[in-house]
């Protein structure tokens, strides 16, 4: 796919934030982790990971060039003496490997994209010291009315044959699938579930903006430049009919955590 683009990711920064300030709440971080962030996108969770560990370290590694670019530039901008603690690399995480490296590894909305998530918490048992922790926070939201009428535009005339038949479809996995991978992997300290956030848009319009820097992208880099408009219009038309509205709505997001422990002290 193209690249990401980072301003776009982020118009929703607010909405965004609260699955991983869900997982603040819980994650306790000793004064000297090691961490890594997996998908690391704009680098704000990564440096938020690293201020609540002051004697501890971070990395942050993203598949995409913009994605690192932008926070690079944060780190940058940082005034809080973080540069000596914390870095960002550019790495394609399906590749990620290390050895008892790692006193925490954290993910926020990446592994939602990769194809092979079994290879990957394998990756990242590998990579944990013993007694380290992984948390994970996926989307699960395939049945939630955008999605499923963006499929559905998809599956039409003459969308259907310009995408070639794809829907760019995510097969989701309950949280018990996830507990028994962890399981057979070694995991312990195992919970997996579900959570809706509720976002107030003020219109379903809001709704396309929003996937238009996630959810859409397959569909976008598929179709010619020149019939986006076109698509994404067709989109909002549907939205508005199926939330029944053109104004203020609520866009409810469910999303899947993942946690798990490398036994061991």
């Amino acid at each position: 796919m193209a690249d990401w683009d980072p301003e776009l990711y982020n118009r929703f920064r607010r909405y965004r934030a609260e699955p991983v300030e869900h997982i603040l709440s819980r994650l306790q971080l000793a004064d000297n982790e090691l961490i890594i962030d997996l998908g690391c996108g704009s680098g704000e969770n990564t440096l938020e990971l690293a201020r609540r560990s002051p004697r501890g370290s971070a990395l942050g590694v993203d598949g995409s060039p913009a994605m690192i670019e932008a926070a690079r530039k944060l780190l940058d901008a940082d005034a809080a003496g973080l540069k000596a603690r914390v870095w960002f690399e550019l790495l394609n995480v399906p590749e990620f490997r290390a050895d008892r490296t790692y006193t925490t590894i954290f993910s926020n909305a990446t592994f939602h994209w990769i194809p092979n998530k079994l290879a990957l918490f394998a990756a990242c048992f590998d990579a944990l010291r013993p007694g380290g922790t992984i948390v994970v926070q996926m989307p699960a939201n395939e049945t939630e009315t955008a999605k499923m009428e963006i499929g559905r535009l998809a599956r039409q005339a003459p969308w259907n044959t310009m995408l070639g038949g794809r829907e760019h479809a995510f097969h989701e996995e309950p949280p018990e699938f996830y507990a028994a991978m962890l399981a057979r992997l070694g995991y312990d300290r195992i919970d997996c579930y579900h959570l809706t956030f509720h976002h107030p848009m003020d219109r379903p319009a809001d709704v396309v903006q929003w996937y238009r820097s996630t959810g859409l992208r397959p569909f976008l880099d598929a179709l010619p430049a020149d019939r986006h408009d076109e698509f994404l219009a067709q989109v909002t038309a549907r939205l508005n009919a199926a939330y029944g509205t053109s104004g203020p709505m609520t866009f409810d997001f469910k999303r899947l955590f993942i946690w798990g422990r490398r036994p061991g002290t």
